[in-house]
């Protein structure tokens, strides 16, 4: 019922003066290597390329609507300004395969970014990568059918997006996703969201 859109920016076309790539160059250019990008605007659907044609990014989620999944996962916590405590439980219908490298994923995201002097015209950003509290390869998870695995997190917003002078967003935005991705084959297997307010 829910589908889920995150954006990593990178440094070209422009020399790298993108202000949401420069509050964290090693994150987005983790991301853009793992999923092989070399254009942008560029969108991957659950894992596969789906290139930067329109069509395709209507089209394409409709694909997995259907799937149903083995994993679940539920988000609870409180926001106090810039400052998040929230906690993640996922878990598994099945035990997960040997050999399988499943990783659990949590990015806490900006939903709305104004960018007013933007060089390529585009002042409005959504749902921006700020941070991957994991690392950004993830965490490794193994699951047990039906056990709970759990996480907690406190988060505050790095200086990178406090101090910046070149965007402006509302700590009202804020919000965390979590997912579970075959690291392998980089398809995501479930997703979940949390907004604050």
């Amino acid at each position: 019922t829910m589908w889920s859109r995150i954006f990593y920016h990178v440094w070209w076309p422009g020399q790298g003066n993108d202000p949401m790539y420069l509050a964290n160059t090693s994150m987005n250019q983790a991301r853009n290597n793992f999923y092989q990008n070399n254009y942008t605007p560029h969108m991957f659907t659950n894992g596969t390329d789906s290139g930067s044609n329109t069509n395709n990014w209507k089209n394409d989620p409709k694909a997995f609507l259907k799937d149903v999944g083995l994993y679940e996962i539920k988000i609870a916590g409180l926001q106090s300004g810039n400052s998040i405590d929230f906690n993640i439980i996922s878990r598994s219908i099945k035990n997960s395969p040997e050999g399988k490298d499943l990783r659990l994923f949590v990015a806490t995201v900006m939903g709305l970014v104004k960018y007013p002097n933007s060089l390529n015209g585009l002042t409005e950003h959504h749902n921006a990568v700020i941070e991957q509290i994991l690392g950004n390869t993830g965490k490794k998870v193994s699951f047990i059918n039906s056990v709970d695995y759990l996480e907690n997190f406190s988060w505050s917003m790095p200086s990178s997006w406090k101090n910046h002078s070149k965007i402006t967003w509302d700590s009202k935005d804020l919000k965390v996703v979590a997912w579970i991705q075959d690291y392998s084959n980089k398809q995501i297997l479930q997703v979940a969201e949390l907004n604050f307010d």
